[in-house]
């Protein structure tokens, strides 16, 4: 046998191990996933972002899903629900990432 064959015989499983571990560590910093560790200060960013920018809608008397509602639903329908808000262009699609980021961790808080 040469010797190129036996060499990328050894290199094989390296490479594969480094690419499931680099497809592992790009799927958990998807921005899809939810936080496991929320900035304290955010559910509070996040309440008033949602008063400021939602609250017409989904506050009392609106014609929008109350925040209860919302807040029944599971992560990824709401989640789903932001992305395909009905009304395109509305809020949540012109909120900058970091402030979206905070009503999500608002209405995931119980």
């Amino acid at each position: 046998m040469n010797r190129i064959g036996s060499g990328a015989r050894r290199i094989r499983p390296w490479a594969t191990g480094i690419l499931s571990f680099a497809v592992l560590l790009v799927s958990a910093c998807a921005p899809d996933s939810p936080s496991t560790v929320a900035e304290p200060q955010a559910t509070e960013r996040g309440e008033q972002a949602f008063i400021e920018n939602c609250g017409a809608c989904h506050g009392a008397g609106g014609r929008g899903p109350a925040l209860s509602e919302l807040k029944a639903l599971s992560s990824a329908e709401r989640r789903d629900r932001i992305r395909n808000h009905p009304i395109a262009g509305q809020i949540p699609q012109r909120l900058p990432a970091h402030q979206l980021s905070d009503v999500i961790e608002f209405l995931e808080s119980e």
